[in-house]
């Protein structure tokens, strides 16, 4: 039987070349208001802005949006995945939404093993101490499934390397408000690229990466909701063991 040592020792020292490494921020959608959002080290976004006279802890019920998808951004940035997903990621894209606040409720209602939450989940924006959680999709760059597939012609373990090219992306905008009101009382701004995997067999399908990274999203924002004060909401890992 093959020895795994080889593959394993290289899977660690790529974690330990791209531990505390993060997509970079994407381009504003202008589904929140850009020019307020800043840097926050409690929370696990690129930028985020916090009303100074209202915050999360005067809420227990929580409405979630339908995903937006209008904003989603058109740029060449589709392009540099594979040849002709563009036209499917179209296709695909209203169906992503509907599943991510799908997803959402569901987290909320059973939250992640280790995260607790204070909130129930109403089915109409109003009502006493109640939140709306709007999300916007503002992007989603699929997998290149063609440097994905020559990785597996390659020694095992070395299509680690190659799946490093193959980095997918997906970025959000959001905001919790106060239902009733419309207050703003937290905006956000998020991307997230798809996690380093020893052998990435979720490469080949353009969204298996952004079904991760909804995940992902989906502990933070329960995570985020039901922060106190002085906690710090951390960021995901950029790599995982799994290889789906």
């Amino acid at each position: 039987m093959r020895s795994r040592t080889p593959m394993i020792a290289l899977f660690c020292l790529c974690i330990a070349a791209t531990v505390g490494c993060k997509a970079t921020a994407a381009e504003s959608a202008g589904f929140v208001d850009a020019s307020r959002l800043q840097k926050d080290e409690t929370l696990p976004f690129h930028g985020a802005w916090r009303n100074p006279d209202r915050d999360l802890t005067h809420y227990d019920k929580i409405w979630i949006a339908p995903v937006d998808t209008a904003h989603l951004l058109k740029m060449d940035v589709w392009k540099e995945g594979e040849a002709g997903a563009s036209g499917q990621l179209k296709e695909d894209v209203e169906k992503i939404a509907v599943k991510t606040r799908e997803y959402l409720i569901e987290a909320f209602k059973e939250p992640p093993e280790g995260v607790e939450s204070r909130f129930t989940v109403v089915d109409e924006p109003k009502g006493a101490k109640t939140i709306k959680l709007e999300i916007a999709i503002v992007e989603i760059v699929p997998s290149k499934s063609i440097i994905e597939a020559a990785s597996w012609a390659l020694p095992y373990g070395t299509g680690f390397l190659l799946s490093q090219l193959n980095t997918s992306t997906a970025a959000m905008e959001g905001r919790f408000s106060d239902a009733n009101s419309g207050q703003v009382v937290l905006a956000f701004a998020d991307r997230e690229g798809e996690k380093l995997r020893p052998v990435d067999l979720g490469g080949f399908t353009w969204y298996t990466h952004a079904r991760g990274i909804r995940k992902d999203w989906a502990r933070q924002l329960i995570e985020v909701a039901n922060q106190k004060p002085g906690e710090k909401v951390k960021d995901t890992k950029v790599y995982t063991i799994k290889p789906w």
